[in-house]
């Protein structure tokens, strides 16, 4: 056996697997769906399988050394496909799974055998269990380890059928191999996931609000940098609706600084629950100390009038108990649309933040849409 290839082929499971992980760091920045991340991540190392698979093709057209080169590149097919299992933990990734299994044991002549079914059934088993569980098993290594040796013990088997000129000593060998290279590509990811989760959490410092969760100005900000960026290369028009808590100065002075601060955090639960179930809100923020902001993908008239009269009815059924009484408050909106003729992304936020100071001067709990006082009730 060619051990020296091993190194190698470690140093390759590394850089495909840092590969990966960046690209699926880049692509959730980006707000892309995970099923897409998905299928890219799977697409990739299927990928980097189906080449494997044709150079252990190649390397068995030569008849000095084939079956030991063979055995160079099982290990890195072995990790590669535990990979695949617990990272795209999904549909995409089971039917991926399957496809690379099905092509791993045609190229290698395998179904031949009869016994070669039994092991393909306990394979494809264990290895779309590892993928339903992916977080289970991720969560302590000696689990990952003895479900990764009984997949790989399974497929050795299957490999011994055609392999006939390797000792016990190699199978010893190879066993070691495997396992230091599992070792070191696990303390790998998990360091990858370490600095993604680190990365993450500053970034949320960095973005969310600590007290709602919500997004706060400076992310406000740059989606609105980004939504009219897109306007301007697709004409993706949206609407911003600025919302204002109506005398919350007065709650705070009455209540306290502690109340005050549930009643924000309800506000932000109602924006929340309407941007889960509004396909056309693109995202809620607090853009200062009780004002807050949605984003919102233009539709007709009559459904953001609806819309900002459905916001306004929650936050006048929410309650807050305190000890001096039940706390009640409102909200005044104001709203704009995103026009050709804006000369940047700021435009259509002091247009909307204008209308919703012409809500408060009318009297508050009032909507105001494109300097236009829409009626409490239709």
């Amino acid at each position: 056996m060619y051990y020296e290839f091993q190194i190698g082929n470690l140093f390759l499971i590394l850089g495909v697997i840092a590969v990966c992980k960046w690209l699926s760091d880049k692509m959730l920045t980006l707000q892309i769906t995970p099923a897409k991340v998905d299928l890219t991540i799977a697409s990739v190392l299927f990928g980097m399988l189906l080449f494997l698979h044709a150079e252990v093709v190649t390397f068995k057209s030569f008849h000095l050394g084939a079956f030991s080169f063979d055995w160079t590149f099982l290990n890195m097919q072995i990790i590669l496909f535990i990979y695949l299992a617990v990272t795209v933990s999904s549909r995409i990734g089971m039917v991926f799974l399957t496809g690379t299994l099905i092509l791993f044991y045609w190229e290698r002549g395998f179904f031949h055998y009869w016994q070669a079914w039994l092991t393909f059934c306990v394979v494809l088993g264990i290895s779309l269990a590892m993928c339903h569980y992916a977080a289970a098993v991720l969560r302590h290594f000696w689990r990952s380890y003895l479900v990764s040796v009984l997949l790989c013990f399974t497929i050795w088997a299957t490999t011994a059928l055609t392999i006939t000129r390797d000792s016990v000593g190699d199978w010893v060998i190879n066993f070691g191999l495997f396992s230091l290279q599992f070792i070191i590509v696990n303390a790998f990811n998990i360091r990858l996931q370490r600095d993604y989760n680190r990365e993450m959490m500053l970034a949320k410092q960095a973005n969310y609000d600590e007290l709602t969760g919500l997004k706060n100005f400076r992310a406000f900000r740059a989606d609105l940098n980004q939504r009219y960026t897109d306007f301007r290369q697709r004409n993706s028009r949206f609407v911003l609706v600025t919302m204002d808590i109506d005398h919350f100065k007065v709650v705070n002075d009455t209540y306290g600084h502690l109340i005050g601060n549930d009643v924000l955090r309800q506000t932000a639960e109602v924006l929340r629950q309407v941007v889960q179930l509004e396909p056309a809100c693109n995202g809620a923020y607090r853009t200062g100390g009780e004002e807050f902001s949605l984003l919102l993908t233009q539709q007709d008239d009559i459904w953001l009038q609806n819309l900002c009269r459905h916001l306004q009815d929650l936050i006048r059924q929410q309650r807050c108990q305190t000890a001096q009484g039940t706390v009640r408050w409102t909200m005044s909106l104001g709203c704009d649309v995103i026009l050709a003729g804006d000369s940047g992304y700021m435009e259509v936020y002091r247009r909307a933040d204008k209308s919703l100071y012409a809500s408060k001067e009318n009297g508050r709990d009032q909507t105001t849409i494109c300097g236009t006082r829409l009626a409490v009730h239709a």
